[in-house]
C-alpha cells in the first residue's frame, strides 16, 4: 500500500497542554530523556481523537496529542480570514465550555499533512508556538524549551471535546459576536495588554447588545401597528448608551450591568478619543459586562450559559501590573520547592568570572555622586 498524505491544517493550544485519549495514555519521559532528545517523539505526532467542529464541509477536525488542533485543508480555508476565524471559533467554544485556551493569529496557523496510520506532522510553521511544535515533534527543540515536557498539565480529549460542545451551543445563537474578538479580549487581558483587551471586549459588547435589541425592542415593535415607529426602531440613530438605557427600562440589563456597562463605555471613549490608556478596573469591567450580557442574550435564546466558566479566569484581585515590574511589599521568605536544577552561565561582574572580556568605557557603570544631577 503506497503512502497517503493528506494535507492538513495544524494550530496549537495556548498556553501548552497535552492532550490524551483517556486517563491511561499518560506522559512520563524522564529528565534524562527530555535533555537528551531521546523521549517518544512519535506520540507527539500522533492524533487524540476526531470530533465534529462544525466546520464549512461536513469533515472532522482532531485534537493531536501535543496539544495540536488540526483540520483538514479544504478549498474555503485558502481565505486566510476564514482560517483564523473558524480556529478561534473552536477555541472559543472551548473557552466557554470552562477550559482555558488563548486566541490565535494569522502566523499561528501551520501546514503539515496527515498519513492514514493518525500520525500527522508540521511541513511549514510561522510562529514562535508553531515552531516549538515542530521542534519538539522533530526531538529537536533545545534543553531550555525542551524542559517544558517534564511535567506538562495534561488534558483528556473527552473533557475538551465536551467543552467544546457546551460553548458551540452558546456561540451558534450569537451570529453578531465575532469568536476571534471575544476570546481575544480575554486574551490580550491575560497578556496584560489592556488598551486591546478594552477595545475587544467593548466592540464584542456592542455586538451582543445588537443581538438583544434586536430579539426584544425592535420584535416587540412588530407586534405594535403604529405608523413609522418600526422604522424608527430599526434605524441606525440609536446608539450603545442609548440601547443599554432602553434595555435597562424594558428589564433586560440590570442595575449593576448598567453600572459596568458605562464605566466601561467612558473608558473605550477616553482611549478612542483621548488616547488615556485603561486601567486594569475598565478592561475587567469591560470583560465582565461582555460574560454576563453573554447570560441575557443565552436567556433569550433559551440555552444553558454558566458565566462561572468564563469569571473563573478574570481574578478580582490582580498585581495590576505585569509580572516584570511587580514588586511585592512584603519579601516573600518561603522556600522554593525546587526539583531540578543546574548552574547558569558566568558573565564578565560574576564572582566566579576568569579570564578577559571586552570592555569599554562607555558602557562601564559607575556610582552617582550624592547630591549630583543626574
Amino acid at each position: 500500500m503506497s503512502e497517503v498524505n493528506i494535507p492538513i491544517l495544524i494550530s496549537n493550544f495556548k498556553p501548552f497542554r497535552l492532550i490524551s485519549r483517556d486517563e491511561s495514555d499518560t506522559w512520563e519521559p524522564s529528565l534524562e530523556e527530555i535533555n537528551s532528545s531521546t523521549y517518544d517523539y512519535v506520540k507527539l505526532h500522533r492524533v487524540s481523537k476526531f470530533f465534529d467542529a462544525h466546520l464549512p464541509k461536513p469533515m472532522p477536525a482532531c485534537f493531536g496529542f501535543d496539544g495540536s488542533l488540526i483540520f483538514p485543508f479544504i478549498e474555503e480555508f485558502k481565505n486566510d480570514d476564514l482560517v483564523v476565524e473558524e480556529v478561534n471559533r473552536i477555541l472559543a467554544s472551548v473557552f466557554l465550555g470552562g477550559v482555558y485556551v488563548e486566541s490565535i493569529s494569522p502566523l499561528d496557523v501551520s501546514r503539515g499533512s496527515m498519513n492514514v496510520t493518525g500520525y500527522f506532522r508540521h511541513s511549514s510553521t510561522h510562529s514562535s508556538n508553531s515552531d516549538f511544535h515542530h521542534a519538539i515533534g522533530e526531538g529537536d527543540a533545545g534543553s531550555l524549551a525542551s524542559i517544558r515536557l517534564l511535567d506538562p498539565e495534561v488534558l483528556e480529549a473527552e473533557k475538551v471535546i465536551s467543552a467544546y460542545n457546551y460553548g458551540h451551543k452558546v456561540l451558534a445563537k450569537l451570529p453578531t459576536l465575532s469568536p476571534s474578538l471575544f476570546i481575544g479580549a480575554f486574551t490580550y487581558y491575560k497578556k496584560h495588554q489592556l488598551r486591546e483587551a478594552l477595545a475587544h471586549a467593548w466592540i464584542g459588547v456592542e455586538q451582543i447588545l445588537e443581538f438583544i435589541w434586536k430579539e426584544t425592542i425592535v420584535e416587540d415593535a412588530k407586534s405594535v401597528n403604529i405608523p413609522k415607529r418600526r422604522k424608527f426602531i430599526e434605524s441606525q440613530q440609536w446608539n450603545s448608551a442609548h440601547k443599554i438605557e432602553m434595555l435597562y427600562q424594558q428589564g433586560f440589563i440590570k442595575e449593576e450591568l448598567y453600572s459596568s456597562l458605562s464605566k466601561a463605555r467612558f473608558a473605550r471613549n477616553d482611549f478612542i478619543h483621548k488616547g488615556l490608556t485603561p486601567s486594569y478596573e475598565d478592561s475587567h469591567l469591560a470583560l465582565m459586562s461582555l460574560i454576563i450580557l453573554i447570560e441575557v442574550a443565552s436567556k433569550i435564546n433559551e440555552v444553558d450559559f454558566n458565566r462561572a466558566n468564563l469569571e473563573q479566569h478574570l481574578p478580582d484581585k490582580s498585581n495590576r501590573c505585569m509580572p516584570q515590574t511587580f514588586v511585592p511589599e512584603k519579601r516573600n521568605n518561603e522556600a522554593l520547592n525546587v526539583k531540578y536544577w543546574r548552574e547558569i552561565k558566568v558573565i564578565p561582574g560574576d564572582k566566579n568570572w576568569e579570564g578577559d572580556y571586552e570592555s569599554y568605557p562607555d558602557i562601564t557603570l559607575s556610582p552617582i555622586e550624592a547630591g549630583a544631577e543626574a
